[in-house]
């Protein structure tokens, strides 16, 4: 079977590698900073590296502002050249592509595979990513962990898997969340619980906030009311949760960690991307 990867961090260039270890055919595109082997060709050219390939394998997170995410790349790739490229029947394989992106892919005939649709993917993810989390705070501090109050905004998949992580170590863990279900959720894991509306209560007492909400739930007046050696640590995508310039102007640290599976455990990310297609790949069969 043939792949083309095209994009991606470092997460991409090992996915690569793992392929061509069990016998897949591998062409590149857009990864020339990734240093890799020289068994795996780059293609001089979108054309050719997608010629021939039954799986076009995008990044998690796919696109931005219409651009393919080529940080290791020499050149810009949009999403529509690619579309335009690729021939009926190529199956097109990323995370979190664009509802336009994927509705102009089906009405050329290609099929798509979104890993972030999948639960199997999404699990695993957060799951590399509650573990980078831990790190990251750990890295900021010179204090333990355990001990510190920790506010983690929002109960979705992430934050479910980190704050028993955190209160396993130690942590008073608190979790702001607007569903009251998940509040009780997370005060049945003997976790602390407040709504957003009542987090002004809690502010002055927290060491650490984690965001995982891609949506300011954070007030400026929530920012001001926190310790002045409080961290911020940013998980979700723009806009985040919280205005992390106004953060910064207070004296507040700011971590922004976007991508952080592809930073924090490359290898296992890939594995996780290479288990996952051949999952689809199965089930398909």
């Amino acid at each position: 079977m043939k792949f083309a990867l095209l994009g991606g961090d470092r997460r991409s260039a090992i996915l690569g590698r793992m392929l061509m270890q069990d016998g897949h055919k591998v062409h590149t595109y857009c990864l020339e900073k990734a240093g890799l082997p020289p068994d795996i060709p780059a293609a001089g050219c979108l054309q050719s590296a997608v010629y021939g390939a039954e799986w076009i394998i995008l990044p998690v997170p796919a696109e931005k502002n219409g651009n393919i995410l080529c940080p290791l790349g020499n050149q810009k790739l949009s999403t529509e050249e690619l579309i335009a490229t690729l021939w009926p029947g190529q199956i097109l394989c990323g995370g979190r592509l664009s509802t336009e992106s994927s509705l102009a892919a089906l009405r050329a005939g290609i099929k798509v595979h979104d890993l972030m649709q999948r639960r199997d993917f999404t699990v695993g993810n957060a799951a590399i990513t509650a573990e980078g989390a831990i790190h990251k705070l750990m890295e900021a501090s010179p204090r333990c962990l355990s001990g510190c109050h920790i506010l983690i905004t929002g109960w979705g998949r992430i934050a479910s898997i980190l704050a028993p992580k955190l209160h396993a170590l130690g942590a008073y863990v608190s979790i702001a969340a607007r569903k009251p279900g998940d509040r009780a959720m997370a005060a049945a894991q003997g976790l602390g619980c407040c709504s957003f509306k009542t987090l002004a209560l809690l502010a002055e007492d927290i060491d650490f906030v984690v965001n995982t909400v891609p949506a300011e739930v954070i007030e400026n007046r929530i920012l001001k009311r926190l310790k002045k050696d409080c961290i911020l640590l940013e998980l979700a995508s723009a806009p985040g949760g919280f205005d992390a310039q106004s953060a910064i102007e207070l004296g507040l640290r700011v971590i922004a960690a976007p991508g952080l599976p592809g930073t924090y455990a490359p290898e296992s990310a890939a594995e996780l991307m290479k288990d996952s297609i051949y999952a689809i790949i199965a089930e398909e069969e």
